[in-house]
C-alpha cells in the first residue's frame, strides 16, 4: 500500500470518528424548556461489591457526586439560594442563564462562562468546610451559598 494512501485511511477515521462524537454526544440545551431548578442530588458512583467468597480488603467507598442545578432567567434566581454539601463530596455545578457572564465560586476561586446557549460547569471535591458564594461576576448577583459541612 502506498503511504499516501495511509494517510488517506488514516484522516478518514478521524474525520469519521469526529463526526460520530459531534453527532452522537448528549445536548446541553433544553430544547426550548427551562430547567427546573433542583435541590443538591446525591449521584451514587458505581463500586465493585465483592462477593462473599472473594478475600481481601474491601474496596473504599467511592465519593457521593452532587449535582447543584441553578437557573438564572430574567434578572433572577430561580431555586433555592443555599445549598449544604458533605465536606469530601465531589461537586458538580451547572447554571443555566439567559445572560452571558462568569459563573464564580469564591473561596475555591473557580470559574466558567455560561450563555443563553451554554451552561457554565464547575466540578471540583468539596475538601474546606464554610460557606461559599457563588456568583454571576459581572452582574455582581449572588447565585447561590455552598455549605459545605463537615
Amino acid at each position: 500500500m502506498k503511504p499516501w494512501a495511509r494517510w488517506a485511511i488514516v484522516g478518514g477515521t478521524v474525520v469519521g470518528l469526529t463526526v460520530l462524537f459531534v453527532l452522537l454526544r448528549p445536548d446541553d440545551t433544553t430544547d426550548g424548556a427551562s430547567p427546573t431548578p433542583s435541590t443538591p442530588t446525591p449521584i451514587e458512583s458505581p463500586s465493585e461489591n465483592p462477593s462473599p467468597t472473594q478475600e481481601g480488603p474491601s474496596p473504599s467507598p467511592e465519593p457521593t457526586v452532587t449535582l447543584i442545578d441553578v437557573t438564572y432567567r430574567n434578572g433572577a434566581v430561580q431555586g433555592p439560594t443555599r445549598y449544604p454539601v458533605t465536606q469530601g463530596d465531589d461537586v458538580r455545578i451547572v447554571v443555566h442563564a439567559d445572560v452571558s457572564d462568569e459563573v464564580h465560586l469564591h473561596g475555591y476561586d473557580l470559574s466558567d462562562d455560561v450563555t443563553p446557549d451554554r451552561p457554565a460547569r464547575i466540578e471540583f471535591v468539596a475538601d474546606a468546610a464554610g460557606v461559599y458564594e457563588c456568583e454571576l461576576e459581572s452582574a455582581e448577583t449572588l447565585l447561590f451559598q455552598l455549605e459545605i459541612v463537615p
